[in-house]
């Protein structure tokens, strides 16, 4: 009886905790939807319209978009070099600040990768499982695979942390558009038609900020939330080893 009132009270606890980590993932898509509509950096936005100064222009016509190789794997003497390479299972909604691979100068030379700089935006083109459309920046120079495609981001016009947080934002939608009959997948006239707002950069900065800002103290709830369920199981487990030594009641 006493397990069963103490299990039914931490059930409650549980529960409520789970809704709580639904309701701050609805917070962050509203952060950045509130973002993307010009919300966070305007107080008067009509519903359907832009901000002054907005416009919507797609990939392609703003960046060079660049789709990735792989090195022979069968040739040695192209892997274990010092060139990083990025594998479109390392696109995860992250900084890519190290890589699992590395190619030589040969396997760059004999390939039509290409080292793109820091800052460079990096999407995931294939896979059913959620790989596909999740974006990384690049906090090193690297190179990567045919299966993701860089987008190299000229930063005296737009800002890699902002079209990282729009893939974000929009990853379902993405996702969709790669929704093919055969296997799904994005391609680079795909990536390069993709839509994103073209917003002036001081805006821009600001607006970095405030998701930054707001998405930090949901990331610490989350940590928060994520410890207090860890608990709850070593407390179930203590429950029951109480009740079997006989010092539950």
């Amino acid at each position: 009886s006493k397990i069963e009132e103490l299990f039914s009270e931490l059930d409650k606890g549980i529960e409520q905790l789970k809704t709580a980590q639904q309701q701050l993932k609805t917070y962050r898509q509203s952060v950045l939807k509130w973002a993307f509509e010009g919300r966070l950096t305007n107080e008067n936005v009509k519903d359907g319209e832009l901000p002054e100064g907005w416009m919507f222009k797609t990939i392609g016509e703003i960046f060079e978009v660049y789709v990735g190789s792989t090195p022979k794997r069968n040739k040695p003497e192209y892997w274990n070099g010092d060139i990083n390479w990025v594998s479109s299972g390392e696109i995860a909604f992250s900084n890519i600040t190290t890589t699992k691979e590395k190619i030589t100068e040969a396997g760059l030379n004999n390939t039509s990768c290409k080292i793109h700089p820091i800052g460079t935006v990096i999407i995931a083109m294939i896979g059913e499982g959620k790989t596909r459309g999740q974006a990384a920046i690049l906090k090193i120079a690297a190179s990567h695979n045919q299966n993701t495609a860089a987008i190299r981001v000229d930063k005296s016009k737009y800002l890699s942390e902002l079209l990282y947080y729009y893939f974000v934002y929009k990853y379902e939608e993405n996702r969709r558009i790669g929704s093919g009959n055969n296997q799904k997948a994005l391609n680079k006239e795909r990536v390069k038609n993709i839509k994103i707002p073209i917003i002036p950069l001081e805006e821009q900065k600001q607006i970095v900020q405030e998701i930054e800002s707001r998405l930090s103290v949901a990331d610490k709830m989350e940590e928060s939330i994520t410890q207090s369920l860890q608990q709850a199981e070593v407390l179930r487990q203590s429950i029951l080893k109480k009740a079997f030594e006989g010092r539950l009641v």
